[in-house]
């Protein structure tokens, strides 16, 4: 039985090594186009297009490394599979947007404008998809933790006997990973915050787009306060245990 607790003890205290990335709620402006066109060309505003193409470099950077770290995790509700799908999608898109502005002679600002536009509304990379692939990343982290947890009290379950002091601190962690389930969600199916978070597309008015990115991240806050809670609450049923 010392070997036993000797173990759970490890499992449960690196249970929870891992954080929640806050969501970014921060949109990048568009870079203010000039009036004046080149020396030799009547194309217009060809002076900002370097501007133009390093946010969209930017952009396709970030949705690459979004791309990579959605990879690597286990998906538990089956979220990291089509936010990669859409990533990489958008990452296509705004590479072509930023080749046909290149090699587009506009005959006025306003056009520019239109085309330029795009990279920012129709994909919105930093106010929705990086807030948004943080918070499928996130879950995912939580429910990994989630599971450790679980499989702790189960093990701890039999160990208690009559111990009274045991089985109220195992009741408390138990009831500590139940109010977590209510907002994460139990795998396959994400909390519903979670769930509709990952739901969203852009949109020109991103009001409802950030109330639900924010209350997804309400919920994970939550949900890690009450896995640390369950964790306390497993290492003091075992220090009961070896009393």
């Amino acid at each position: 039985m010392n070997r036993t607790i000797t173990t759970l003890t490890a499992v449960i205290a690196s249970a929870l090594t891992l954080g929640v990335v806050a969501p970014a709620m921060s949109a990048s402006a568009l870079p203010a186009t000039g009036s004046g066109s080149g020396a030799t060309t009547a194309c217009k505003g060809n002076n900002v297009k370097p501007a133009i193409h390093a946010d969209a470099v930017k952009r396709e950077g970030t949705l690459g490394d979004l791309v990579a770290k959605l990879q690597a995790r286990k998906d538990p509700f089956g979220l990291n599979g089509p936010q990669i799908s859409t990533l990489q999608s958008a990452n296509s898109a705004i590479g072509a947007l930023d080749s046909q502005i290149a090699s587009t002679c506009y005959a006025s600002l306003a056009a520019l404008k239109a085309d330029a536009s795009k990279i920012w509304i129709d994909y919105r990379v930093y106010w929705l998809r990086v807030p948004q692939s943080h918070v499928i990343e996130a879950s995912d982290w939580l429910s990994d933790a989630r599971t450790h947890l679980g499989a702790a009290a189960t093990k701890l379950a039999p160990l208690v006997g009559s111990n009274a002091t045991a089985q109220a601190d195992l009741a408390a962690m138990n009831q500590a990973l139940s109010d977590a389930d209510a907002k994460l969600g139990v795998a396959p199916n994400a909390g519903p915050n979670v769930a509709a978070s990952a739901a969203l597309a852009p949109a020109p008015d991103m009001t409802h787009d950030t109330a639900v990115l924010n209350a997804a991240h309400a919920d994970l806050l939550t949900v890690r306060s009450d896995l640390v809670t369950a964790r306390a609450d497993g290492l003091k049923v075992v220090a009961d245990l070896q009393k």
